[in-house]
């Protein structure tokens, strides 16, 4: 099972919007009940993720979360199509996970609150909105994942440039970009390489015969069978198949000087505008954004970094994570300004649309 916390918008079908709401509710018992106060929270984090959160908040506060997950395939897609074409009537109170480039054109479209200030403040030097629209924290990365089988621990790829390499041709994978956290990777390399290096990128992988997967958890199976050498996933996922003993290794790519920098995802939270139940909406923020949080998930499933000051102190992360990672430098507004661009060339270019 995919153990993550991904990025994505844009438009899609209503079709699939309609089919997200069909994943289901939070399972916790006893549903919210006509006296119990409940918050409705859409949640792009896996269910086995944030269901320990779910419930340590429940028994916490007494307040019941109506949670909706979005499917698999549509990861992030159709829950923010949905609070979009809710904003006039919102269902929603707070969205969780997804990432800035999500949350940075739901803000954009006027759909996030701001967070209360004294939040804002205390979060430090964590990714989020100049106007506290959405704050970041639980950082996760994009990585190579490679089977040891083919490569050696010399002759490692460690580049995302190295899926163009025609030497790979048949052999590399990524996610399709359309959906989830690829997509999200593809609007940052425009914004962060700019458009002409970020196309040449894509007519590269287009001439390699790239394989289009699943999502990331995918890329990391197929890689571990051996059906492909290497491909670009999430340290969550690729985490998992270290774990499971399969023959893989992680490469941080990008790291030598004058490269661009590893991909860092983090997951992000927001109050919707206008949710039906902002006193709760709020309470679910708060306990979010906290270092408590970051250390459940930093040792759960989802393998994260911490973010927030307290968790940066402490060095709350993995230990199978190196530290000193250096990330690529993404301004998300710009990115999530540019994802037509970026759309339409993957069709064009990589789909042949």
């Amino acid at each position: 099972m995919a153990r993550r916390t991904r990025i994505v918008a844009g438009a899609i079908a209503l079709a699939l919007v309609g089919a997200v709401f069909h994943a289901g509710c939070s399972g916790s018992p006893g549903g919210a009940g006509p006296d119990r106060r409940s918050v409705v929270l859409y949640s792009v984090t896996d269910r086995e993720t944030a269901q320990e959160l779910i419930d340590r908040f429940e028994e916490e506060t007494g307040i019941h979360v109506e949670a909706k997950f979005d499917t698999e395939a549509a990861k992030a897609v159709g829950l923010v199509q949905a609070i979009r074409q809710e904003k006039a009537n919102p269902r929603c109170d707070v969205l969780w996970g997804g990432g800035a480039f999500f949350h940075a054109m739901l803000a954009d479209d006027g759909c996030l609150a701001p967070a209360p200030g004294d939040l804002v403040r205390a979060h430090g030097g964590a990714p989020r909105d100049a106007q506290g629209r959405w704050l970041g924290f639980a950082a996760a990365y994009r990585v190579l994942i490679v089977n040891t089988d083919v490569f050696g621990t010399e002759e490692r790829p460690d580049s995302i440039r190295d899926l163009v390499e025609p030497r790979y041709k048949g052999r590399v994978g990524i996610a399709n970009p359309l959906f989830g956290g690829m997509a999200a990777h593809v609007a940052a390399l425009f914004q962060a390489l700019g458009p002409d290096e970020a196309r040449r990128w894509l007519a590269g992988l287009k001439a390699n015969d790239v394989a289009l997967c699943g999502g990331m958890a995918d890329v990391t199976k197929r890689v571990a069978s051996g059906e492909l050498w290497f491909g670009i996933t999430s340290s969550i996922d690729a985490h998992v198949a270290v774990d499971d003993g399969k023959p893989v290794a992680v490469v941080v790519p990008d790291q030598g000087p004058g490269e661009i920098g590893c991909m860092e995802g983090f997951s992000a939270a927001a109050l919707v505008a206008g949710g039906p139940h902002p006193e709760e909406a709020e309470r679910l923020l708060r306990f979010l954004m906290s270092s408590r949080t970051e250390e459940i998930l930093a040792a759960g499933p989802a393998q994260t970094v911490g973010l927030l000051p307290e968790s940066v102190a402490r060095d709350v992360r993995p230990s199978w994570l190196p530290r000193g990672i250096r990330a690529m430098d993404v301004d998300w507004e710009e990115a999530a300004r540019g994802y037509s661009e970026a759309t339409k060339a993957v069709k064009e270019i990589l789909l042949g649309r």
